[in-house]
């Protein structure tokens, strides 16, 4: 049945790539298998076991031939999404439970499955970290498979869209993004997704605007609407009238113009115009990623995460293993530093056969260098292959979520044990590599002078400094309006570590998402900051932002900030003050995160 058609309809979510385009829906309609519930006898639990094995074979099938018939180059460098879903086909406690279940509840394989799925479920809910959490879509995505074939019903053959779309769909799969010739898509729309969905991720890489987390986008959609997507701004039209789509066809013009301009920064120095030296870095978790990094004019790599080393895999990750990729790291960057960050998940939840149960809050148990700590072999190996690629290139090693001396302490003891191995080995290592605490929790902050005294750095890192220190989730709407990086209380945590960290004569960046916001670097400029890591992306409009201004009136203006009382003040202030000296282009692109 058809939706009434929508006449200038705004819809809301989520700007996940970039750019504006308009063109024709194209309705992805996915309905939920209905999933049938049965007992079955004691003579039936072999081959319904046999059946649910059978199912899972089926679907790494077609998972492969989905794989082998990705013809485009570009769209095959992502084809390792595909080999992450064929490791989940393989991961024993999704067979193990599911089987188990059969066996002891007496049931067919679709309830099995949808049982261990729901014990699954709760525990990716439960995960902090916005990336990790989004990866339960995977699990989803593969379930999804397998109950089709359980069931006999065909999988979506969506190969043949043709004319220049926009693909509407309640969610995509990898597999379905990969299947489709992405020449013929103009952008994606999703009712659900973050920033970091898989269908996110592909979209930003390939240049194709999309818009996720849009709740009702399927339900007031019809194949063949005119839409027109805003990527940035997160916004969808609906059957745009003609004076709508012209306003947004020169808003397209002007971010182009303002592109293209910003880009030519990528390559100059970053500095102010009185002569101070600013140095930006990128934020990366793939190798791959460092070709982007310095088009993009990054001098270095502040924040390399290395978690993806160990997702998605039965085993953990060799010392060899390591030792290889981060060589990568250092050859690649050179003459440039480069800053590894250790191992920064929870065990519990992430890494098979190191389960400490279901903890009631793992945002604040046992995760970064606390679970590093208590495990104390996966740290080493990971140290150890750090400390053999560091004679390749400037590496820096960086430690997650310090709340103390005690933990920095403890976390030096074990690189010395790792050190005398590699010494007694005979095998080379940079023997002053510099070790460095990230300060994201306010215990940190305020033993910084005491920390300064354990490393040879700092590295802010505001996304969850913020969280910890307001005791705000950024992902929960009922309270993400409280997140507040302007707050008096950030600012004035923030200025305690950079004095800190200045009287002890140790260097201290920021990689948070306030390093990639032009105005909010201006005003940790004025701060005393001078090092920043960022999106690779963020790094030229930045450039441009900081080659405007002068150190010492951006020192003048923070200093004003800490005399009002408000969050809300602070911007209204910062904001103001940036339309008296700026042009309105200025205070548009680069003052958006400053709206009240």
């Amino acid at each position: 049945m058809a939706i009434q058609q929508q006449i200038n309809k705004v819809i809301h979510g989520i700007g996940a790539s970039p750019g504006i385009i308009t063109g024709r829906a194209y309705l992805v309609e996915r309905f939920k298998v209905r999933l049938h519930q049965k007992k079955i006898g004691p003579s039936q639990v072999d081959e319904e076991v046999e059946r649910f094995r059978r199912a899972i074979e089926e679907a790494r099938e077609q998972l492969k031939e989905i794989k082998e018939n990705i013809l485009d180059p570009e769209v095959r460098l992502h084809a390792f999404i595909l080999d992450v879903h064929m490791m989940i086909l393989d991961d024993e406690m999704l067979i193990r439970d599911t089987i188990e279940n059969i066996r002891k509840k007496k049931i067919n394989s679709e309830w099995a499955l949808d049982l261990t799925l729901g014990k699954l479920d709760a525990a990716f809910k439960a995960i902090e970290d916005e990336y990790l959490r989004e990866r339960r879509s995977d699990l989803h995505y593969v379930a999804s498979r397998i109950f089709r074939n359980l069931m006999g019903k065909k999988h979506d053959d969506i190969t043949k869209i043709k004319g220049k779309v926009i693909v509407v769909a309640h969610d995509l799969s990898p597999a379905d993004t990969l299947q489709m010739r992405l020449n013929q898509v103009a952008g994606f729309i999703t009712d659900i997704g973050g920033r970091v969905s898989h269908t996110a991720i592909l979209s930003r890489s390939l240049g194709i605007p999309a818009v996720v987390g849009l709740e009702v986008a399927t339900s007031l959609i019809n194949g063949g609407d005119l839409l027109i997507i805003d990527g940035e701004a997160g916004e969808v039209v609906i059957n745009p009238t003609e004076e709508v789509s012209d306003s947004f066809v020169e808003r397209k013009k002007r971010i182009k113009s303002f592109e293209r301009e910003v880009l030519k920064y990528a390559s100059l120095p970053a500095e102010t115009k009185d002569g101070v030296r600013i140095h930006l870095q990128a934020n990366i978790e793939m190798v791959d990623e460092i070709s982007s990094a310095q088009t993009h004019g990054a001098e270095g790599i502040g924040l390399y995460r290395t978690e993806i080393l160990y997702l998605n895999r039965k085993d953990l990750p060799t010392e060899e293993e390591h030792y290889q990729i981060y060589r990568k790291l250092a050859e690649n960057i050179s003459p440039g530093i480069a800053t590894i960050r250790t191992l920064d998940i929870g065990g519990d939840k992430f890494l098979d056969g190191y389960s400490k149960g279901n903890e009631m809050n793992p945002a604040m148990g046992l995760r970064a260098i606390r679970f590093s700590i208590q495990e104390t072999d996966i740290f080493k190996i990971q140290l150890s292959g750090i400390l053999r690629a560091s004679v390749y290139g400037e590496l820096r090693i960086l430690f997650p979520m310090i709340s103390g001396v005690e933990e920095i302490r403890r976390a030096k003891t074990l690189m010395e044990e790792v050190k005398k191995g590699l010494t007694r080995a005979k095998i080379p290592y940079d023997r002053k590599i510099k070790i460095g605490a990230m300060i994201e929790i306010p215990s940190a902050s305020v033993t910084a002078d005491i920390l300064a005294t354990e490393v040879d750095f700092f590295s802010i890192g505001t996304n969850d400094l913020i969280q910890y220190a307001l005791a705000v989730d950024r992902i929960n709407e009922h309270v993400s309006y409280l997140y507040e990086p302007l707050h008096p209380a950030i600012l004035r945590i923030i200025r305690g570590v950079v004095q800190a960290a200045q009287h002890a004569g140790v260097p201290v960046a920021i990689c948070g998402e306030m390093a990639a916001e032009p105005a909010y670097v201006l005003v940790l400029l004025g701060m005393g900051l001078e090092e920043f890591s960022m999106n690779p992306v963020a790094i030229p409009k930045v450039k441009k932002a900081l080659r405007m201004v002068t150190a010492e009136e951006m020192r003048i203006l923070a200093e004003k900030l800490f005399d009002f009382p408000t969050g809300t003040e602070i911007k209204r202030y910062v904001r103001q003050w940036m339309a008296e000296r700026f042009s309105e282009d200025f205070v548009k692109y680069f003052a958006e995160e400053l709206k009240t």
